[in-house]
């Protein structure tokens, strides 16, 4: 697997932690109207706040380096799908769970949305936008998640780079 898929991966879940409670939100480059009168965060229903807490909290576990909540939190069969089209796996993202080191400008994730699927499967999407310049600087995440027993496991994470905004400055 591509190094940098799993590094575009990690970075995408290790420094979201202290912005990860956001939803909803302005866009990245705001018209003139918005920033007059910002959207005003949208309340997430019990379901969608119930699969949000669940994405932060294997947020918190990578952050941490808790590599036994992470395994238990992704399913055994998932799949990710880096910005540059390269997969990977369960056991390749499993080889940088460590506490991070990050210092300096955290990122900003925000309009979180949530796609119920059914009562055991849904789809969190979101947009991050990273301090540090480079063409990965704003980047749009569309996590699935599935209910297995009584537990919320992560399924599939596909990273999509938002060439539009990273142009735009």
């Amino acid at each position: 697997m591509n190094a940098r898929l799993l590094a575009a991966f990690v970075l995408c879940l290790v420094l979201a932690i202290p912005v990860v409670a956001q939803s909803g939100g302005v866009p990245v480059v705001p018209a003139a109207e918005a920033l007059e009168h910002p959207a005003q965060p949208r309340p997430l229903s019990p379901f969608a706040q119930t699969v949000v807490d669940a994405q932060k909290a294997l947020i918190e576990a990578f952050e941490k380096g808790d590599a036994a909540y992470v395994k238990n939190a992704i399913a055994d069969d998932f799949v990710v799908i880096g910005p540059n089209g390269d997969s990977g796996t369960k056991a390749e993202l499993l080889e940088y769970v460590r506490p991070s080191e990050h210092k300096g400008p955290e990122p900003i994730m925000y309009d979180f949305r949530v796609v119920q699927l059914s009562d055991s499967a849904a789809v969190v999407t979101y947009k991050l936008a990273t301090p540090h310049g480079g063409l990965d600087r704003y980047q749009h995440l569309s996590d699935t998640w599935v209910k297995m027993g009584d537990q919320w496991k992560l399924k599939f994470e596909q990273t999509t780079l938002n060439l539009w905004s990273a142009h735009d400055l």
